[in-house]
């Protein structure tokens, strides 16, 4: 199962997927959150509906609620474990952004789930003003992909 980071979402309607000009990816992630090989959370939920409204991505998000799931007692203790490692490694302005936005929340739910996180973010093992996602997967033992290794993973194809 993939747990999906809100960059997912907001690089691909932004960018090289948006609704008008690629349906087919939204209706591919559908199927995947339908099948139950991708999830995301109330984090990123949250997160995307800080867009202005009719915002074409926060009211899809909004049309797809049941697919961004909230934490249940075992990732709530894997997110404790997320943040000490955090707090151990990180200076306290990056532990306190990391726990602001989802993305401590994506990686206790991998962690709690055996999940795969997919986002954008690139690994910086040697910033210590910013966590990055992949970084604290390979510290916490969380498989991390890129949304185009997903899409390959699981077969999608776009065609014009």
């Amino acid at each position: 199962m993939y747990v999906l980071d809100t960059n997912v979402f907001i690089d691909a309607a932004n960018a090289y997927y948006a609704f008008d000009l690629a349906p087919g990816y939204w209706d591919f992630l559908i199927q995947l959150f339908d099948s139950h090989h991708a999830v995301s959370i109330k984090s990123v939920y949250d997160e995307l509906g800080e867009a202005g409204d009719g915002d074409p991505l926060k009211d899809w998000a909004k049309q797809n609620r049941q697919h961004f799931i909230a934490p249940d007692s075992r990732v709530v203790a894997r997110y404790q474990q997320v943040m000490k490692w955090a707090k151990d490694n990180y200076e306290a302005p990056a532990v306190s952004e990391f726990q602001r936005v989802a993305d401590s929340w994506i990686v206790a739910h991998a962690l709690a789930n055996g999940w795969v996180v997919v986002t954008h973010e690139k690994s910086a093992p040697r910033a210590k003003k910013r966590i990055k996602i992949p970084d604290a997967c390979v510290a916490l033992g969380v498989e991390c992909l890129n949304p185009f290794m997903m899409l390959r993973d699981r077969g999608m194809s776009l065609t014009i």
